[in-house]
């Protein structure tokens, strides 16, 4: 009998053992992709995004990005032309560039296993380190975002993969120059804060040299890079004329260098997020890694603490521009949970009241807040759940540091999800631009002109599937010209501009948008007997 079960249990084992964290890591991107799916796509940079994208399809210009109707030069092509491939397969749809992230998630994934792998860990210790990376609360937000971090970070770790270890073939050297180029495709030449650190620093962290053929490979690979960046640039360049050619090629690196000097954030900025940026990993001290003591680990702390400096000292500072550090932080906890347990893990209980800290503020919010942040944004019954989670997390024993580390990578995914999906909750209704952009392409299909009252991001050019560009207003006066120009115009703007000068209230449709009110509204609703406070003088009436 004794026999017979061990003859049982062993399969399971077997199977427990090798599947374990890669079951992790597959929930963990299962409810990124979830929250994903379930929740908007976000004004201002997702709709922009998205609209990009449309603009371009619409109008059949794959090489030329365009944003209400004129080029656009803020950012490269890749993520605008991996939503049209998208639409070419299934229809042009809203949920396929929700997908994107998740996607570039799944091959960042992927390539930091594999250089887990060339840096000499077995495949079980290598496993973790995806499963790290996936349970940071930066990674796993962004990777439900439509933006180009997760994409660079994907193509960057595509970049570095083949310089870890080995012979630089030619085969090597021609995925390196790809996915460089990819990268600079999804992000420009940012991408060298990250990787030129790693290439210059290849004689201290990799086990044995390049060679001279080696080099001259992978100066190669740098040039195939480049080049595939230069072919899309200079093409866009002829197709946008003169003014969006400087701007491409001079404007989004000179001068957005210069703007960000002069529009500076503290050398410190970065210092108080990196806590809240890798949690949970941050509030636990037996995942906190130590200095380096071997050659291989080295790659690690390069890769994570130059570009920080560098992205430090620069002035413009966001705090997704430090996506492309977060693998090298993976693999630093990675390599911490790899060496032997001296000990019975350190519990979880700092993760624990984290996540009911959070529960509480929002129930608090939920009960006596006001303003955008109240009972009606935030869900009473998701911050009670949220606080009923951070109590079993407080609870849980692990015994061993693998179970320790896989227990608080979900524990933190589950806490996020229903932080995302029920807390929160009721806040995504007013980032859903779906039905203003209905209402704005009803009223184009009726030839009615319309005019955006501010800076317009193409915020609900593929919510309404537009057709046409927004007008632009300066400010409230330009409503005058516009309506004698044209009677039967419209505006879209902010309650808050326009409430004191609407005459006809009952003409107006008001949406909840963001942290106010969004109005459309025909200006006979400012003019309704050819009066007007905000011209001071007598209109024709319509």
């Amino acid at each position: 009998m004794t026999t017979l079960k061990k003859s049982l249990s062993l399969p399971a084992l077997c199977w427990d053992a090798r599947y374990r964290d890669t079951l992790a890591i597959a929930l963990l991107w299962a409810l990124a992709v979830i929250g994903a799916l379930s929740r908007p796509l976000m004004p201002i940079d997702e709709t922009r995004y998205v609209s990009v994208a449309w603009e371009m399809w619409h109008a059949h210009s794959w090489v030329l990005p365009l944003m209400n109707g004129e080029p656009y030069s803020d950012k490269p092509p890749l993520l605008f032309w991996l939503i049209q491939a998208g639409w070419g397969v299934f229809g042009v749809n809203a949920w396929w560039p929700k997908l994107i992230a998740p996607l570039a998630t799944l091959v960042a994934m992927q390539h930091l296993y594999r250089i887990a792998r060339r840096l000499g860990y077995a495949g079980s210790r290598a496993r973790v380190a995806p499963m790290v990376l996936m349970a940071m609360l930066m990674w796993n937000l962004y990777s439900g975002a439509l933006m180009f971090d997760i994409l660079l970070t994907a193509c960057l770790l595509g970049a570095i993969s083949p310089l870890v270890s080995g012979a630089m073939t030619r085969r090597r050297a021609l995925q390196c120059g790809v996915w460089l180029g990819l990268a600079l495709l999804a992000k420009g030449p940012a991408v060298f804060v990250t990787f030129a650190p790693i290439l210059l620093s290849l004689r201290w962290w990799r086990a044995e040299p390049l060679g001279a053929g080696g080099r001259r490979r992978l100066l190669l690979a740098l040039a195939l890079g480049i080049a595939m960046l230069a072919a899309w640039a200079l093409s866009a360049a002829v197709l946008g004329g003169h003014a969006y050619a400087r701007e491409l090629l001079w404007g989004q690196s000179v001068d957005r260098l210069h703007d960000s000097m002069a529009h500076a954030r503290p050398l410190w900025w970065y210092l108080p997020w990196l806590p809240v940026l890798l949690f949970p990993w941050s509030l636990w001290p037996t995942a906190w890694p130590r200095r380096p003591r071997q050659r291989h680990q080295r790659l690690m702390w390069i890769w994570a603490l130059v570009p920080f400096v560098l992205f430090s000292l620069i002035s413009g500072k966001q705090i997704h521009y430090l996506m492309p550090l977060l693998p090298a932080l993976a693999l630093m906890v990675m390599d911490r949970l790899a060496q032997p347990e001296e000990e019975r893990p350190r519990r979880v209980r700092a993760v624990a009241a984290a996540i009911i800290a959070l529960g509480t503020l929002g129930l608090g919010l939920s009960l006596f807040g006001h303003g955008v942040l109240d009972a009606t944004t935030l869900s009473l019954f998701g911050s009670l759940a949220l606080i009923a989670w951070g109590a079993i997390v407080w609870r849980w024993r692990p015994a061993k540091r693998s179970i320790a580390a896989r227990g608080l990578a979900l524990g933190s995914g589950v806490a996020l999800l229903i932080l995302a999906q029920l807390m929160l909750a009721p806040l995504w209704q007013r980032y859903d631009v779906t039905r203003p952009g209905e209402l704005i392409a009803q009223l184009q299909l009726d030839a009615k002109p319309v005019a955006f009252d501010g800076n317009y991001q193409a915020t609900f050019q593929f919510a309404g599937r537009l057709e046409h560009p927004l007008a632009t207003l300066g400010s409230p006066e330009d409503a005058c010209a516009l309506h004698q120009a044209h009677p039967d115009a419209w505006i879209v703007g902010r309650d808050r501009d326009w409430r004191r000068y609407i005459a006809d209230a009952s003409a107006v449709h008001s949406f909840d948008y963001r942290g106010g009110t969004l109005d459309i509204l025909p200006t006979r609703a400012l003019f309704p007997a050819g009066q007007s406070a905000l011209c001071g003088a007598t209109t024709p009436a319509p």
